[in-house]
């Protein structure tokens, strides 16, 4: 199995849209919420994007054609729950680019020197041109080929802020114990890789696809999801209690400035990826699902993140606390329904996960509690 190419490409394309700038905050996230309710709040976001992520793969393998989330919303679900998944996912989408954008820009600047802007400009546009001349296996071969130096990054710099760090720096209880759910479901999500892994499979019959495919979405959400623990708590353990909200310039005077840009070479790898992935998928929603002609497509993945950035939103901690606790449990509630009617109808002939009563109230509560929370405490 580890000797498929493609499986392997699928594990890539996979983890390389989950790892991206929400390693970053995280353990400022987890410092905010305290040890305690940070990891309960982790594990209730990998349970939900796990089952999420199994229960889109399961959809995407057993529907027709080629479409995004809200083509299949509006297959299954009606018009008008497939024009709200449309108007969701490009919201959240271009929302994330922008963030990818932003802080492109921070880490070229720790790398090279200059404008933050400047280099934030310069990271989109290469971006963008990448995607117009790529296709689904070079992005997935591209995230395969990065993911080896980018796990072996984070594990240095985790085991260098253990050794370097104390536990006596990690507060067990924080000043908002539900502050790092929407960070969490916001870096764990990777719904937007699961239809493009599923097409590295196509030519394989459907049993082998459905076996492939199942093991690829655990692989990639749960390997995330075990360097996402262990880098937030070696930061924190470094940070001496004043975790920033960025992670790596606070680690400078514990770790050295050369650690710093080792992490700022992190930071660029991932996001890098991660924006090649979604941009990719972002692509074929406005070409598969709105009808876009493909110049009128790329131009569009392009230029809306750009005059957002340029329109000044670069909060991107908020954003990202927004995005994962709205935008994406908005996408993993949509999911449960879409593939709650497959099962009904009897299309969910492969499938890849139980999806027992109890598992969608389970899914459908963790990502209710997440929105209510964002709107009262982030949004209002």
């Amino acid at each position: 199995m580890f000797l498929n190419v493609q499986f392997l490409e699928a594990v890539g394309l996979i983890f390389g849209m989950i790892i991206g700038s929400g390693i970053f905050v995280l353990p400022y996230a987890v410092s905010v919420s305290g040890i305690v309710w940070g990891l309960i709040t982790a594990f209730l976001a990998f349970l939900g994007i796990l089952g999420v992520h199994l229960a889109y793969g399961e959809i995407v393998l057993n529907s027709d054609g080629l479409h995004r989330l809200p083509g299949y919303a509006k297959k299954y679900l009606g018009k008008f729950f497939g024009v709200f998944a449309t108007l969701s996912q490009i919201l959240g989408f271009n929302t994330v680019l922008l963030i990818f954008g932003g802080l492109g820009g921070i880490f070229l600047n720790i790398l090279f020197g200059g404008n933050p802007f400047i280099w934030s400009l310069a990271f989109f546009g290469v971006a963008s041109l990448l995607l117009l001349f790529e296709n689904i296996e070079g992005i997935g071969f591209i995230d395969f080929i990065l993911t080896m130096p980018l796990i072996a990054i984070i594990i240095f710099i985790s085991f260098l802020s253990y050794n370097g760090g104390s536990f006596q720096n990690i507060n067990l209880f924080g000043t908002d114990r539900f502050f790092s759910f929407g960070v969490f479901v916001f870096a764990l999500a990777g719904l937007a890789a699961i239809a493009d892994a599923r097409d590295i499979f196509r030519k394989k019959d459907a049993a082998d696809s459905g076996r492939l495919l199942k093991l690829a979405i655990i692989y990639g959400t749960a390997v995330s999801f075990v360097l996402y623990l262990m880098f937030s708590l070696g930061v924190i353990m470094a940070s001496d209690g004043q975790v920033t909200k960025n992670a790596m310039s606070g680690l400078s005077g514990i770790l050295g400035q050369n650690i710093v840009k080792i992490g700022a070479l992190l930071g660029l790898l991932s996001i890098f990826r991660s924006y090649l992935a979604l941009g990719y998928n972002l692509n074929a929603m406005y070409k598969l699902d709105l009808r876009l002609l493909p110049a009128i497509a790329w131009v569009a993945s392009l230029s809306i993140p750009i005059v957002l950035f340029l329109a000044g939103a670069k909060d991107f901690l908020k954003l990202i606390s927004i995005m994962g606790g709205t935008f994406v449990a908005f996408d993993g509630i949509m999911v449960v329904y879409i593939l709650r009617r497959m099962r009904n109808i009897g299309l969910a002939k492969n499938r890849l996960l139980s999806f027992g009563k109890i598992q969608q109230y389970f899914l459908i509560a963790v990502f209710s509690l997440g929105i209510i929370y964002e709107l009262i405490y982030q949004i209002f």
